[in-house]
């Protein structure tokens, strides 16, 4: 199965042209990880192992910890972050405070979560440290983590 989502997201980006972001709304379903910015789609293909490891076991910590004092959610890998029109991000793991729950909706966030962590993967070095840094910076995210395992 994952040798398929493998392929299928290859094959996807390969033959995707600019959309707009109402097209992309449409097209993204909760099957396909992708990003949008200003028109360009990104997908992005499954997770490794080690990936995956590191992303839960922080995602379950902050999780026991915010749940625990009541502070807000922890939210990802799946959730779609609009940071502005024309920008959604998909970050591996983000933490909306209790009183900014409003921005959270059924298929995305609606503005700059509190907290955004990002998992350097091979093929994300350059948009996590760099890309991604600016991005978020500019929404107003307070806080940035990038790990690089």
């Amino acid at each position: 199965m994952m040798e398929r989502l493998a392929v299928e997201s290859t094959e996807i980006a390969s033959n995707l042209r600019p959309m707009t972001e109402e097209e992309f709304e449409a097209w993204c379903d909760e099957d396909v990880r992708a990003e949008y910015v200003d028109g360009e789609v990104i997908v992005h293909t499954p997770a490794s192992t080690r990936h995956n490891d590191v992303m839960w076991f922080l995602g379950t910590l902050l999780n026991l910890f915010a749940s625990h004092h009541d502070l807000g959610r922890v939210l990802g890998p799946e959730l779609q972050v609009r940071l502005r029109p024309g920008l959604r991000r998909v970050p591996d793991l983000f933490f909306v405070a209790k009183a900014r729950a409003d921005i959270i909706h059924e298929k995305h966030i609606e503005g700059a979560p509190d907290l955004v962590i990002e998992i350097v993967s091979p093929d994300s070095v350059v948009r996590d440290w760099r890309e991604k840094y600016f991005e978020y910076e500019a929404a107003g995210i307070r806080e940035y983590w990038v790990i690089d395992p």
